[in-house]
């Protein structure tokens, strides 16, 4: 069906279609589906990257995760390695910026709740496993190395007092360990994790880091 309207001898207009139009309906369900899909991708990249290094993540084994064409990877993303990009500044959500009014004492609590009680399923431990995997893959360490920069720089800038810089790096240091501690375990049939007591001394451990005297 044409959308061409007639006038009265004049040059014919062509209709804008309704949004309530198939055309219009159409349109919005494959921005959803393309957004959908999009979004398939990264998780199941993101999840990959968290178990491997960039190198041995091959783009056929994130579509047949995400359940896709190994072809919409260069539609939606361009190549991997941007693929790889996406996935790490996804990992950006994790801490809010400075303007966020979150206080750094939860927000870095949850994290730890998060990366000890969470295990395989915490997207914290996934942001560290990602780092150690890849840090020292050629291709992508500058990413890597820009990102972690950014980080310890934010969180920095996110406490008071004197050694703010030194303070926020020791803070990563102990997510950092406790993420490798978790990994390490989880797959071991005689992991004897005391959860909570492991729990309750990275909190000990983490308090006076965020003491701003």
């Amino acid at each position: 069906m044409s959308n061409t309207v007639k006038t009265d001898g004049k040059a014919p207009v062509t209709a804008i279609p309704s949004e309530h139009s198939p055309f219009v309906a159409d349109q919005g369900r494959q921005t959803r589906n393309a957004a959908q899909t999009r979004q398939r991708i990264l998780l199941a990249a993101r999840g990959l990257f968290a178990n491997n290094n960039y190198e041995s993540v091959g783009t056929r084994e994130i579509a047949a995760k995400a359940g896709v064409n190994a072809t919409l990877i260069n539609r939606y993303f361009g190549s991997k390695k941007k693929l790889f990009v996406a996935v790490v500044e996804s990992l950006s959500e994790l801490i809010p910026p400075r303007d966020v009014e979150d206080d750094v004492a939860d927000l870095l609590d949850q994290a730890l709740n998060s990366i000890v009680h969470e295990g395989e399923h915490s997207q914290w431990l996934d942001e560290f496993r990602i780092i150690l995997f890849s840090a020292l893959d050629q291709e992508v360490s500058d990413i890597i190395a820009d990102f972690f920069e950014k980080r310890r720089k934010g969180l920095a800038r996110r406490l008071t007092g004197p050694g703010a810089a030194a303070r926020a790096d020791a803070v990563f240091s102990l997510l950092t360990g406790a993420a490798i501690v978790v990994s390490l375990l989880r797959g071991n049939q005689k992991n004897d994790l005391d959860q909570k007591e492991f729990r309750k001394k990275l909190g000990q451990v983490l308090v006076p880091l965020l003491a701003a005297g």
